[in-house]
Order: C-alpha cells, then structure tokens, then sequence
C-alpha cells in the first residue's frame, strides 16, 4: 500500500493557465501543512504553491504536479497517482483537476461529514508523520455517485448534484453561502440547484449572485429547479380555473400536477415558463421532477384517460421544453422517469432524462 510522507518538503506545481483552482490549491497545501504537524519540535510550513512552468527551486525533491486537459467545465473526470517523491493529480478540466485535489485527501483520511467539521486522521508513523492511502493501489480512477445529467451532450463522469431540502432548506444555504460552497467542493459536488422561486425574487437572485461567485472559483456550477414540475401551472389559479388541474374520482385537485391536455394549462405554463426561465439567464441546466411519491398522481379527465401517467408527464414536460427552447438555445431541462415508463410520446431535444434522482438532505 502507498503511504504519503507528510513532513517532506513538499511544493505543489500549479500550471497558470488552468482556472477556478486556487482555492482548492491553497487548501491541499494547507491539509498537509495539518497532517505534517510537528515534527521533532519544529512547526511543517506549508507547500509553497509555485508555476508549475517556471523553473523548479534548486534542490526541490518533493513535488505535487496539478493538470488539466484543458476541457470545459462539464468535464469533471481526474486520476492521480503516487511515488515517494512526485504525485501528479490530473484533471479534464479545472473542475476535475478540483476533484482530483479532493480525492487525494479523502484517500489520505482527511473528512469533511457537515459543514465546519474537518477530521484529520492519525499518522502510522507518528514521528514520520506517515499516512497510508485508503486506495491499495495509491491510484483513483474518478469513480463518481451516479447522479446524471452534466450539461453537455457529451457524456463525462456522472455528474454529482447537490439539492437541498425544499425551499426554507435553500434559503439557510444562502445566509452561509461562503462555507457551504467550500464544503460542497469539499465534497467532490459539480453542481448546486436551487428551486426557481429563489433566482425569481430580487432579493433571492442577489444572494444567489453571491453565492455563483464563490461557487465559480472552484468551477462549480449552479443550476435552477428541483420538484418543480407542479409549479408550472401555480396553485393559486385552483379557485377560479379548477379545469387547469388534475382530475381524480371526478374531482379536480390541486395537490399535484395539473392536466396536461388543457388549452388553458398549457397557455399558462408558456407563460409561467418564460418569467421563471428569464430570471436565470447564467442557468444552463434546469430541473423539472414531480413531488415526491407523485410520480403516478396524473389526470384521470376524459381526454387524458387516453394517456398513461408517464405519457402525460412527456406531455407537460414537452411543453414546458418548447417554451425553454424559445428562449435560449443553449439550456437543457432534465425529468425524472422510471427505466420503461415512457411509452410511445418522443421528448424534445432539449430534455434529458432522470432514472435516479439526486438525494435531498439538509446541510446544517
């Protein structure tokens, strides 16, 4: 098994021409700074981060090189790999050269389980400071959760998404935007979503600016919607146009959904659409995904009896589309739908399909 000898001399090689690294940089220098400690009394400096295409200090012996392909940020793949004297993290793109950092410290035993919180684990040799790698091999091949979508019509490394929990959830997020989105790098997360509500609001869309800042110098990513789907024909409208929305046992109800055959529904999901699609023109990627445990909750009315529940889901989520695509070209909107519910309707080209959802939790 490889071990990573902390109290070397190490200096890290960082090229100038790969961007929103820094920060990740400055942290890999200063977790090994923490594992060196103290060594026979003296305090470990930590690295110094130098050009990796200036020439290297006269006896440098341990060196950590950072890469990149030089990829766009939905590239998220890295590997990196060991010898007692050199390490090389190398990424696709500054986003995966990020994870590659932060893969390299996992395997060292270094944790980030909640905001604030940094577990630093014991060295095998304490005077040595020496700590084994939790890889046999010393070598991670940027193996990822599956969780979906990227961006890009190219597939990368299954792209990791980080939701939080409903909209109260969101808005605490917010309030702490600098040490949550450090955490979330942390993390290994390449993309953060937040319901449209938020980026709708004035005061919303400003703290989210704030937040896209922080999250942009680790290339991280921010996009808009969640379960949202039901939002595209607003609640509010029940009392004077009940007919918009989903009919079960004979009667309209309003929890979930909507019907999606309705002239009137869809006249207002085009416009729904355009003012929620227009308050994030930064977005690239938009969620739409019904409420929990409502996936099978559609309209039983005469004219979409004619249409499974997933058949009037492509229904409404194809609306939607066309609104988006009238917009902006270059955005995408992902839905959620179970492995062989889709039935015989086509998507437009700007939807991609969820089999699996990112986990909701809270971040505390």
């Amino acid at each position: 098994m490889a071990n990573f000898y902390a109290s070397k001399e190490w200096v890290i090689l960082l090229p100038p021409d790969v961007p929103d690294v820094k920060k990740a940089t400055e942290d890999l220098s200063r977790c090994i700074s923490l594992l060196a400690g103290i060594t026979e009394g003296i305090v470990q400096k930590a690295p110094l981060v130098l050009d990796a295409h200036a020439p290297v200090p006269e006896g440098t012996t341990h060196t950590i090189v950072l890469a990149s392909d030089g990829s766009g940020a939905e590239r998220n793949g890295f590997y990196w790999r060991v010898s007692p004297e050199r390490i090389e993290i190398h990424g696709e793109s500054s986003r995966g050269l990020c994870n590659g950092i932060y893969s390299f410290l996992a395997a060292l035993g270094i944790s980030w389980p909640e905001i604030g919180q940094e577990i630093l684990p014991s060295p095998q040799v304490a005077n040595l400071r020496v700590f084994p790698f939790s890889s046999g091999s010393g070598i991670d091949e940027g193996i990822f959760e599956p969780s979906g979508y990227n961006g890009s019509d190219t597939a990368a490394a299954p792209w990791r998404r980080l939701v939080p929990a409903g909209l109260k959830e969101a808005k605490a997020i917010l309030k702490k935007a600098d040490v949550f989105v450090q955490w979330a790098a942390r993390r290994r997360y390449d993309a953060l979503i937040f319901p449209m509500s938020i980026f709708a609001s004035r005061s919303g869309r400003k703290k989210l600016d704030e937040l896209q800042c922080l999250a942009a110098e680790y290339g991280i990513s921010l996009e808009a919607g969640g379960r949202e789907l039901s939002s595209m024909v607003p609640r509010n409208m029940f009392l004077l146009h009940r007919d918009y929305f989903r009919m079960d046992g004979g009667h309209r109800k309003k929890d979930f959904h909507f019907c999606p055959t309705n002239p009137g529904a869809m006249n207002v999901i085009g416009k729904e659409g355009r003012r929620l699609f227009c308050s994030a023109p930064q977005v690239r990627v938009f969620h739409l995904w019904p409420d929990r445990g409502s996936g099978s909750l559609w309209c039983s009315c005469p004219t979409c009896r004619a249409f499974t529940p997933a058949e009037q889901n492509r229904i409404a989520v194809n609306a939607v589309a066309d609104v988006l695509s009238g917009i902006r070209s270059d955005a995408r909107i992902t839905f959620f739908e179970k492995s062989g519910e889709n039935g015989n309707l086509p998507v437009r080209e700007n939807l991609f399909r969820f089999e699996k959802l990112p986990d909701e939790r809270e971040y505390r």
